[in-house]
């Protein structure tokens, strides 16, 4: 069965609307829980360190799911935009964030008139297996991005001319694609900074820790403390600015 972005985003937050639609639809609910508690922090320790606080921010959250990041956001004072490709996130976001704005879109076909201060795009760009709808959706995603902004988005980043495809849903690009087409559009890309280590990967024979993700949570604070997880194996976070 080919990949259908819509279709297969939609059948699966219809059936499971909590953090294993946007995840790891395989594995428990308190895994889950446990990568984006992690994705939270790097996410926060991000934005920090760029001094940039969301208090009044317009911000756009693509790929919006189950709402995850329009809560972090909306909790922090910021204006918030969310745009998904499903259904089922839109209606049921809207409702639960009354206060926010959702646009039912997918991100390689729409046009975004608006500028925002930030553009939230995790694990959202690798799920666009076609090159060239991935090429259109960045353009879109670092066109939006108003002067001093920034634009957050994550990929493995695997080594150039290795593109990953670890299922029909990803297709992994190489730093070097993102950077070559953001440069051109005004935004600087910083260094890529390691969001997971033993948390959302492939762990082998010993995927049995899996069942015990407070252990892997855990551990992969104090690896990413160290400076690991930059192997091809695990998601990043790239920030890039447009400059003011």
């Amino acid at each position: 069965m080919s990949y259908e972005p819509r279709e297969f985003w939609e059948r699966r937050l219809a059936q499971q609307f909590d953090l294993r639609g946007t995840g790891e639809a395989g594995l428990s609910l308190a895994y889950n829980q446990a990568c984006y508690r992690l994705r939270r922090k790097v996410l926060t320790r991000a934005l920090k360190k760029r001094r940039f606080d969301p208090k009044g921010k317009r911000v756009l959250d693509v790929g919006c799911g189950t709402g995850f990041y329009t809560q972090y956001y909306v909790v922090r004072g910021a204006d918030v935009t969310g745009l998904d490709i499903a259904p089922t996130a839109i209606e049921r976001l809207r409702a639960r964030f009354p206060a926010a704005r959702f646009l039912l879109a997918d991100v390689s076909e729409v046009a975004l008139e608006e500028r925002f201060d930030l553009v939230n795009a995790f694990d959202v760009l690798y799920h666009i297996t076609e090159d060239a709808k991935w090429e259109r959706a960045l353009r879109t995603l670092g066109a939006a991005v108003a002067p001093g902004g920034l634009l957050l988005l994550t990929d493995t980043f695997p080594p150039p001319f290795r593109p990953q495809r670890l299922a029909e849903h990803n297709r992994m690009r190489p730093l070097d694609s993102y950077v070559n087409l953001l440069r051109p559009a005004g935004l600087r890309a910083g260094r890529v900074i390691p969001t997971h280590v033993l948390l959302n990967r492939e762990l082998g024979r010993f995927r049995f820790l899996n069942r015990v993700p407070w252990l892997l949570y855990a551990a992969d604070r104090a690896l990413l403390r160290m400076g690991l997880g930059h192997d091809s194996a695990v998601s990043k976070l790239l920030v890039a600015r447009r400059s003011g």
